[in-house]
């Protein structure tokens, strides 16, 4: 076995501690909460916003908004988006925190089955973030490119957890390479 399969037991061991002891509960409150919860809201505003901004409703309030404030020209769209955004973003942020609160107070009950459920999904968010952490290390790493990248896909090479396979598939490299091609 190789160094980065002895790192991978070691990392699996620590997230279904981590994830027993918070629980799915905790693991939500922590993983939506504070700088987390602003970054998913901000995501979810962003995709959210691409999609109200087709609805013919919006498309019309906003032409009225932009003729009651008698912008430059140019600045009109951006001002209005800006505005739209920031809705957006507020009811994102307000459902968010209602939806966590609900989720983790059902996982919360003091009751034997909802106790295990809890443990359970639990270990399965904490082991869905270690692995998202984990690709976006890998994109990281091949972002940088060179032989730092040549490297670290050596050490990989024969992995028992198939790291080696992990690192060339990995799903992030198909999102950003349309974006930036390697050379």
């Amino acid at each position: 076995m190789l160094l980065a399969d002895w790192i991978t037991i070691g990392v699996i061991v620590v997230t279904v501690i981590i994830g027993l002891i918070a629980g799915f509960s905790g693991s939500l409150k922590f993983f939506t909460s504070g700088i987390f919860g602003i970054i998913i809201s901000v995501i979810v505003t962003y995709f959210l916003l691409g999609i109200v901004n087709k609805w013919q409703f919006v498309i019309d309030l906003m032409a009225k908004l932009n003729g009651m404030m008698n912008l430059e020209e140019g600045w009109e769209n951006a001002i209005d988006q800006i505005i739209l955004a920031v809705i957006i973003f507020i009811v994102v942020q307000i459902l968010r925190i209602i939806i966590v609160k609900l989720i983790a107070g059902l996982f919360e009950i003091d009751n034997g089955f909802f106790k295990v459920v809890n443990r359970i999904l639990g270990i399965v968010i904490m082991a869905a973030v270690v692995a998202a952490l984990g690709l976006l290390a890998f994109q990281i790493i091949y972002w940088v490119g060179g032989e730092s990248a040549d490297a670290v896909r050596d050490a990989l090479d024969g992995s028992v957890f198939r790291l080696d396979w992990v690192y060339d598939n990995n799903p992030l490299r198909a999102l950003v390479d349309n974006v930036m091609p390697q050379s």
